[in-house]
């Protein structure tokens, strides 16, 4: 009876006391701007069902129900009274909470790589750690990095003398990256072509820190890198692994883009310096999260330039974990301090880099954007324009806005404001327009050695505006003659960039050429019947085409695995060529007709080769014709080359394997991971 006094007391107002009068614990006093509640918690032994008690010390006022509502919510029952780390506690709880309202199927893109992001960035300890936290990961990063998808599945056969000679060729350039033994012109030379010419278009590191990095690099051991990596280097010198790391792999970069004064030469250095740089890079042991992802963008620009070496989606898609993670998107929401002002400027310009080599990639191997447009409000850095310069990288920001538009609409039909056709002929018409306008500006750059390959972004954006698209499948002829026309500007640039031996990013070189020879060959062969452009036709299957190949077996060169695009497209443009003589001699036949239908579907397919997964494709069935297996001694056929039955796996193994892949986790509750199911 007297705690019952007590309490109608307390809540009367008319006594006030230190200590509840349920259960005579002292309470907490927490703050508000109207009032003073007294918040308790029970013994955290007790069933957590039990109501909070909160008393008013006002009388005079009415605590709203708002308040009261969100004292209970925010206020759990925890031991000690840690009202801080409940508080904290219940922002997770309600961030999760919010995440559903993602789970709409505008924003489904955004709501799986955000789950991606925090379920594999926020379960791994932030702060200094290693870069490879096993060996696992160094060897998924540096696959080899994707074919067109509609040749990814064929493999080159290699021979075991290529697999010797590159050992000894790796052997040999061991010793060529020692600084000491390089003429100081040299690396003068590769420092200026990379900060002149490449860093203001992909502006991962700071220009400033190149310089001061490698001046120190000079002054140890009397520039002699090679000793550093079995003494180390003195802690007086104020230099890591990881400074090591950014500048070889900026030798790499800069020396495979040199190729035009002694191609060999060039990519010889270039491989030599990029294995130098991963020994570094393993060897750093603490790499901050910005640092990582400024190594994720170095390894990308490096795996566009050498896709053999690396893969660029495994880099560009770790980066962009890193960004979502980090909130680099995001616009700040406070008022920077003077010196975090430059900070911020450079976050910004690591966000932006990452946009453009993600929005690049999704366009091109047709894959959805890793977050929508509207989720961006981090704004471009009005400095950039300021200096022409470093203008191009803004510059070529907005045509991967362009590219990201055409993608989404007519690619993934993410925009459903354009549905009718004469909607899509008006918007059409309107991004021809804004691409005029930057082809015009970008023609600026030129002056720098900038946006040199400006042309071949024109002529792939225009191309993928007029082919047949899962948002309008249905063309005209005066659509497929802008492909002639777009596809044409395409490989001239390319035939222009190749004489003078500058055709340095084989990775897209491969997969737009790739495309342009597929919008032509469908093309061509749509129009088989069409007499007003037959003649402009046979021009491109006995000219262009025919140079779109050699241009991909050029590039197989360097990256040998291309050559496969030359050989699978061979036969069909031969197929298609022999429609137009059989049509001049007038001999369709009935077996020519079933032929032809044969051809129109392997079209289809590599206009539109998004099917089934990729181990569910894997059973899909491909028939090669007499020509393909005779050309060279390549593997045509799509069915896995060993077939493991479920039985035969190593399970064990495999776990490992898994447990490489996986972060580490610390700290993790049962009941936290029934949250994130939940969540899920």
């Amino acid at each position: 009876m007297a705690a019952l006094r007590d309490l109608q007391l307390a809540v009367s107002g008319r006594r006030s006391s230190k200590v509840c009068a349920r259960c005579r614990r002292r309470k907490i006093k927490v703050s508000r701007s109207h009032a003073v509640l007294h918040v308790y918690a029970f013994p955290y032994n007790l069933p957590t069902s039990v109501t909070l008690g909160i008393h008013h010390a006002a009388p005079a006022r009415k605590l709203a129900r708002s308040a009261v509502a969100m004292i209970h919510t925010a206020i759990k029952i925890c031991p000690g009274g840690n009202l801080v780390r409940a508080l904290e506690d219940q922002v997770a709880e309600l961030e999760r909470r919010a995440s559903n309202l993602h789970h709409s199927p505008a924003n489904v893109t955004l709501a799986l790589t955000s789950r991606l992001a925090q379920a594999t960035l926020l379960a791994d300890p932030s702060g200094l750690r290693p870069f490879f936290l096993s060996d696992t990961t160094s060897s998924v990063l540096f696959e080899p990095s994707c074919l067109p998808l509609a040749v990814c599945h064929l493999a080159l056969r290699t021979s075991d003398s290529s697999e010797t000679e590159g050992g000894q060729c790796q052997s040999q350039q061991q010793s060529s990256t020692n600084l000491s033994r390089i003429p100081y012109a040299a690396i003068e030379q590769m420092l200026s072509n990379y900060t002149n010419i490449h860093l203001p278009q992909y502006p991962c590191v700071s220009e400033q820190y190149i310089y001061d990095a490698v001046s120190r690099i000079l002054l140890v051991h009397n520039g002699d890198t090679d000793t550093v990596l079995s003494l180390g280097f003195p802690d007086s010198s104020d230099l890591t692994h990881y400074d090591y790391f950014v500048v070889f792999i900026v030798f790499a970069v800069s020396s495979l883009t040199l190729t035009w004064k002694n191609e060999h030469q060039a990519r010889t250095a270039s491989n030599a310096f990029f294995d130098t740089a991963l020994r570094h890079l393993r060897l750093a042991l603490e790499v901050t999260d910005i640092q990582r992802l400024q190594t994720y963008l170095l390894l990308a620009h490096y795996a566009n330039l050498n896709p053999s070496r690396a893969d660029n989606w495994m880099c560009i898609w770790n980066a962009t974990r890193i960004v979502l993670d980090l909130g680099l998107h995001k616009q700040a929401s406070v008022v920077l301090l003077q010196d975090e002002v430059q900070e911020a400027a450079f976050r910004n310009k690591l966000f932006w880099c990452t946009y453009g080599m993600e929005r690049s990639l999704s366009a091109t191997v047709r894959l959805p954007l890793a977050f929508p447009e509207v989720s961006i409000t981090a704004s471009h850095d009005a400095n950039w324009d300021a200096d022409t310069k470093y203008a191009s990288a803004s510059h070529l920001y907005r045509f991967r806005a362009l590219e990201t538009e055409v993608h989404s609409t007519l690619y993934l039909q993410q925009d459903t404001r354009h549905r009718s056709r004469a909607d899509l002929n008006s918007w059409i018409g309107d991004v021809i327009r804004r691409l005029d306008a930057w082809l015009e500006r970008a023609t600026d750059f030129s002056k720098y050695q900038m946006l040199e390959f400006r042309m071949v972004q024109y002529g792939l954006l225009k191309a993928r505006l007029f082919r047949p698209s899962p948002g309008l499948e249905c063309r005209t002829p005066e659509d497929r003659e802008q492909c002639f026309n777009a596809c044409t500007i395409l490989v001239e640039d390319y035939q222009r960039q190749t004489k003078r031996r500058r055709l340095f990013y084989p990775w897209h070189g491969v997969h737009n050429l790739f495309e342009a020879a597929v919008i032509m060959l469908e093309s061509c062969w749509a129009l088989r019947d069409y007499e007003p452009l037959k003649y402009q036709a046979r021009h491109i299957l006995a000219v262009t085409l025919p140079d779109c190949l050699a241009l991909l077996n050029k590039v197989g060169e360097s990256w040998q695995e291309a050559t496969l695009c030359s050989v699978y497209l061979t036969p069909i443009l031969e197929e298609t060529s022999r429609a137009y003589s059989d049509r001049a001699l007038a001999q369709i036949t009935e077996d020519r007709i079933a032929a032809e239908s044969i051809t129109t579907g392997k079209l289809r397919k590599l206009l539109f080769p998004d099917g089934p997964l990729l181990w569910e494709s894997r059973t899909s069935s491909f028939e090669p014709t007499n020509e393909d297996s005779a050309t060279v001694d390549i593997p045509l056929s799509l069915e896995p080359e060993i077939s493991t039955s479920i039985q035969d796996i190593d399970w064990d193994a495999f776990w490992e394997h898994v447990q490489d892949l996986s972060p580490i986790w610390t700290d993790i509750q049962p009941s936290d991971v029934m949250d994130l199911l939940d969540a899920s």
